[in-house]
């Protein structure tokens, strides 16, 4: 009895708390902070954020979701602005459109040793269409300052009652306070789901509830149809489950380089719908593994019907493949073929619209999965043993638990020679297992015919080799010249070839100009751009000012001049997720610097080799004076697309010893 008398308390001092935050109500002390008490570095804070989810029941709609979010922002400093609008997401597709209401806000401010607020107007709310299926709403507060606290309420009504958006409860700034309450009637059951470093306990109880439901019946005696009704209302009597978060003190989760997708690892609560239990009504059980996950997708008519259509494309088919032997021939004409004719409208997804593959191959435009789901149907008619793979994108997120939005993209897979070769044709410059970049997430799940499924690998093995070779020429008035050639394969190539012809030549030399670190470029030639089964090759003249000091008759020069890297990438004192690159690559240079005349070697940088634990990667730096030339060779690799967060500190070391060690100079004097 004392423990449970203790526990009770210390939830009745939490409620206490949290009811000192009311709305509208800020202190002068909160205005009048300098900076967060727990992170000094803050531009802004989370002070409170309240949120209340619960149904309701109306006749003639059913249920709804309703969602009542409450925030109250502190601005430190003016990189702090950007928290004073604040963006909230609404669904609207199949007609179920999310709406937001009861929208209020106020921003607190002192004049002098006054205490004034501005409340928030409807010129500073604005929804837009972001796009088919997601419009949102902006809400952007009046008279913001450094120092200003904003208070801020909405209510967001959602006839999708059987999916709730997932409970955040970290963000790139600290989270003081965070309430969370969600009511749940009985007859809907969810699973819940936590992610995230930090620690949060959610405390259940139940409550009574009841709704009145009105209905017509008619009456036994009425004469006439349609006369002799009579309106009943009864109430309807159900326990609700009760889920109740209150926590404190969530740090700031920082967006670190080599990050896929920062949400992954985002603190947050999910609840997904496993069951439902309406009274007179069998019990319906939607829980899922991904295989069930994968099988349903394969049901749907939008999905596994559109891999049987075959009449659409038949004759441009059979002509095409018309006098082509082996399967890899095969394969890749129809891949061709399918990147050639089809654009992609840059919309992902599992599932055909309206039309269907007939639509989107007659109009030479389609989404993700007509565009991949009919380069899988060609494979099949083509007698190759090809099937759909389903895949989250790193924008949507590692799936943690089986769900049907896990899954938001498809591509298509042959199984060849005990391989799995993976195809997409969204992109025009892909090849057979390199695909664009927001693909290469962890893994996916490739569907059979049958209903099996098996998981499939998407971060690939093969390295990316990036090969500069450079001749350098040093001139005693402080510039240097040049020639430089750099072979880009596989990944880097893929994204070379992306960016060229994404923008004209022009643009891309006046980046690359910039990339190089403001170097002047001439004579610029490049090789097989359009031959994907090649390396790109890029060549070109140069000409950079200030490439290196001269003091007192010595030249001190940057082995790697413009290539070096500056500066570690790595600067947090420690990481909880894992470092994702993408895939494995390699960077190699190798250059040759011609000693000016009347100048002799007087001291050169020493070797240094340096290794990851475990073979993750690699550091090489050589160098040695040969007659007249400086030679320089230096491997930088990273031999795994993801590194697991214990490799942080020597990944970061690591990095350290390049920018100290590229940082170091050659030393020239006269002779």
């Amino acid at each position: 009895m004392k423990i449970r008398f203790i526990l009770l308390f210390l939830i009745v001092v939490q409620f206490g708390f949290a009811n000192e935050f009311k709305f509208g109500k800020v202190s002068k002390e909160e205005v009048m902070a300098k900076e967060h008490h727990l992170d000094p570095e803050a531009n802004a804070a989370i002070l409170f954020k309240k949120e209340w989810v619960h149904y309701t029941y109306d006749n003639n709609l059913g249920w709804s979701l309703i969602r009542e979010v409450n925030y109250r922002i502190k601005i430190y400093n003016k990189d702090g602005f950007e928290w004073a609008t604040l963006g909230v997401p609404l669904y609207a597709a199949s007609g179920m459109e999310e709406n937001i209401s009861s929208i209020k806000g106020y921003t607190f401010n002192m004049e002098g040793d006054k205490l004034v607020s501005e409340k928030l107007k409807k010129d500073g709310i604005f929804e837009e269409e972001v796009n088919k299926y997601r419009n949102k709403a902006s809400i952007t507060m009046p008279n913001v300052k450094e120092g200003s606290v904003l208070d801020i309420e909405y209510k967001v009504s959602s006839p999708i009652y059987w999916y709730m958006d997932e409970f955040k409860l970290q963000y790139q700034i600290p989270l003081d306070h965070v309430e969370i309450k969600l009511e749940i009637p009985e007859y809907f059951i969810f699973r819940k789901y936590g992610k995230g470093s930090h620690p949060i306990e959610v405390n259940q109880s139940k409550e009574n509830r009841s709704v009145n439901i009105s209905y017509t019946t008619k009456d036994l005696g009425a004469r006439y149809i349609g006369r002799g009704t009579t309106k009943h209302t009864d109430k309807v009597e159900f326990m609700e489950n009760i889920h109740h978060v209150i926590t404190d003190n969530i740090p700031a989760l920082l967006d670190e380089k080599y990050t896929s997708n920062i949400d992954n690892y985002r603190t947050s609560i999910k609840f997904e719908l496993a069951a439902t239990r309406f009274p007179n009504s069998p019990y319906e059980n939607y829980s899922l593994t991904w295989e069930g996950v994968a099988k349903s997708i394969y049901d749907y008519d939008d999905f596994g019907n559109e891999l049987k259509k075959t009449n659409y494309f038949r004759e441009d088919l059979e002509n095409l493949l018309n006098g082509l032997g082996s399967d890899e021939e095969k394969a890749i004409t129809i891949f061709e073929f399918v990147k050639t004719k089809m654009n992609w409208n840059n919309y992902v997804g599992v599932t055909c619209e309206s039309g269907g593959v007939r639509k989107a191959y007659k109009e030479e435009t389609g989404n993700a999965a007509e565009i991949n789901l009919m380069l899988t149907s060609m494979f099949r008619y083509a007698g190759l043993k090809a099937n759909p793979v389903l895949i989250s994108t790193r924008s949507n997120g590692i799936p943690l638990f089986p769900t049907s939005d896990g899954f938001n993209y498809v591509v298509a897979a042959l199984e060849m020679q005990d391989n799995v070769l993976l195809f997409d044709a969204t992109e025009k410059n892909s090849l057979p297992n390199i695909m664009p970049l927001r693909a290469l997430n962890w893994t996916g799940r490739l569907i059979r015919e049958d209903g099996s499924s098996a998981q499939v690998g998407l971060i690939p093995k093969k390295k990316s080799l990036d090969v500069t070779m450079m001749t350098v020429d040093v001139h005693e008035d402080g510039f240097v010249s040049g020639k430089i050639r750099e072979q880009f394969t596989v990944y880097n190539a893929f994204s070379f070839r992306k960016k060229y012809f994404s923008v004209g030549e022009d643009s891309f030399l006046e980046s690359l100009e910039k990339k190089q670190g403001d170097i002047e470029i001439s004579d610029y030639e490049i090789q097989n751009k359009g031959n994907l089964s090649k390396p790109v090759v890029q060549s070109f003249g140069f000409v950079k000012e200030g490439a290196f000091e001269a003091i007192s008759g010595k030249l001190y020069v940057s082995p790697l001049f413009h290539l070096a890297t500056l500066e570690n990438p790595f600067k947090a004192d420690k990481r909880e997720f894992p470092i994702d690159f993408g895939f494995p690559w390699e960077d190699r240079y190798v250059v040759n610097i011609n000693i000016p005349d009347g100048y002799v070697v007087e001291s050169l940088p020493e070797p240094i080799a340096v290794a990851l634990p475990d073979d993750l990667g690699q550091f090489k730096y050589n160098i040695k004076a040969n007659q007249n030339v400086v030679s320089v060779n230096v491997v930088v690799g990273i031999n795994s697309g993801i590194l697991p967060a214990r490799s942080y500190q020597d990944l970061k070391e690591l990095y350290r010893h390049i920018v100290e060690k590229e940082s170091e100079k050659i030393v020239f004097t006269k002779s």
